[in-house]
Order: structure tokens, then sequence, then C-alpha cells
């Protein structure tokens, strides 16, 4: 059972925390990046390396490597067939093991967030079909947001120490976000 000695606020991240989705956005990227098969394990390697960060820094990279950089109508471009499939594949993700239940169990005792590196549309729409809306005060994603700096806004918006918050994340971007700015992890 989560232990919240001092806690007063907690922050989610959300693919594979809140729902088992990495795989499925791994395999949209492994797709992607098929289309270049010069640079596919380059690009494979590239986002296993820097997996927390935004899709969209990921494709600028293959614009780099393609000799596209700059090509911002070809980065749409891929950020939308990434955004296409996923959603999709999304609608029948399912829920990391007990992760709806500890939510429906935190959510009247302490104000919940979700910050993620999902762009703030697709993420919109994944809760939504996924009905998990009710359980968090506000919703994070990226763009927009910066995982460091939605967290700066939500302990501004709570009026919340660092000390006092706690950010459930599974990657090493999660735990450099927390480092950031300061919070549990």
């Amino acid at each position: 059972m989560f232990d919240s000695n001092g806690i007063q606020l907690i922050i989610f991240d959300f693919d594979g925390v809140i729902v088992e989705s990495n795989g499925i956005k791994d395999k949209v990227f492994r797709e992607i990046f098929n289309r270049f098969p010069e640079h596919s394990e380059d690009f494979w390697q590239f986002h296993r390396k820097y997996v927390s960060v935004s899709r969209l820094t990921k494709f600028d990279y293959v614009l780099e490597k393609t000799g596209r950089q700059g090509d911002t109508d070809f980065r749409n471009e891929l950020a939308a067939e990434f955004s296409k499939i996923t959603l999709e594949l999304m609608r029948s993700v399912p829920f990391v093991k007990g992760a709806k239940e500890f939510l429906t169990n935190l959510h009247t005792k302490f104000p919940l967030y979700l910050a993620s590196v999902t762009p703030q549309e697709d993420l919109d729409i994944i809760i939504d079909n996924l009905q998990l809306r009710s359980f968090f005060k506000k919703i994070y994603g990226c763009p927009p947001w910066v995982k460091a700096d939605a967290i700066r806004d939500i302990m501004v918006k709570e009026n919340r120490s660092p000390a006092e918050t706690v950010l459930i994340g599974d990657s090493y971007g999660d735990q450099r976000a927390a480092n950031e700015t300061g919070i549990h992890f």
C-alpha cells in the first residue's frame, strides 16, 4: 500500500504507469522507423536511449539523419501517422495491474494530476476513451508542456512544496523531472 507520509500532492506519468502502452508505442515507432531501412536501427537505438522524450524530438532526429532537417511538413506527416496508429491501438490498451484501483482509492484523498510526454490532443482523446478524466484535477501533455514545467505549475496551483509532492513514474525522464523540481519520485 502507498505510504503517504507527508505527501499532499500526487502526479502520475501515464505510459507504463497507468496503462501498459509502452509496447504499443514501441511498435508504432518501429513501424515508422522501418520506412527508412538504412537508418531504422539507428532510429530505434535513439528511441530506446531517449525513451521519455517527446516523439517530436525523435522525428527531428529522423529528419536530421535523412537530410530533411527543417522539413516541418514531413515532421508533421510522421507525427500524424504516429498519432493515428497509436490512438487506434490505445482503444484497447490494458491498465497496469492495480492502477485503476489505486486511482479509485486515492482520488478522493489527494489531488491527483497527470503529466505525460504524450501530446495534449492525443492524451485527451485517450483519457476520455478510457474514462479516466474524473480521477485527475488536470492533465498535462507534451506539447505544450514539458514535464518539469507541468510539475512546477501543479505545485503552484495546489500551493504545495516539493517535500509534499511525489511523481509516480517509470522512466529516467520522470526521475530527471522529479530531481529537477526537487519532488519525491
